[in-house]
Parts: structure tokens; C-alpha cells; sequence
């Protein structure tokens, strides 16, 4: 079995991001978090499915979702 990993979806806000998202789960992705205001949906999926959700309508980018740690407010910048 392949392993899932973590994905940022990114739309074209050219239809409902609400019609995309279930698009998405009827591909085989398992949406986590949907971001309306910036249009992006988070989940998680294969790589298999992540190439086959690049063809869905209003589909922009499908990116590997990456930590991000900007770590305690008085820490060192470098």
C-alpha cells in the first residue's frame, strides 16, 4: 500500500470551492481543511491520486504540504 502525505490544493476560484471539494473526495482525497478565503484545501492522499486530482475543474496546483515553524516570538532570527 502507498503511503499518503500531506497536500495543499489550489484553486482557480473559477467554480464553487465547495463543488471542487467534493470532487476531491469522490477522487480518493481525504480533505482535512477547506480555506475559502485564499482558496486552498488541505488533505491528504497517494501520489497517485494527487496526479489525478490535478485534472479536476478549478484545480490550479497541487503542492506537498510542508511544516512551516517560525519558532517562539524572542527567538534569534538566524
Amino acid at each position: 500500500m502507498a503511503d499518503k502525505k500531506g497536500w495543499v490544493v489550489t484553486t482557480s476560484q473559477d467554480r464553487a470551492i465547495d463543488d471542487v471539494t467534493k470532487d476531491l473526495e469522490q477522487a480518493g482525497f481525504n480533505v482535512e481543511q477547506v480555506l475559502g478565503e485564499i482558496g486552498s484545501i488541505t488533505g491528504g492522499a497517494e501520489e497517485d491520486v494527487a496526479q489525478k486530482v490535478r485534472s479536476i475543474p478549478g484545480v490550479v496546483d497541487v503542492s506537498p504540504d510542508a511544516p512551516v515553524d517560525v519558532g517562539p516570538p524572542d527567538s534569534d532570527l538566524w
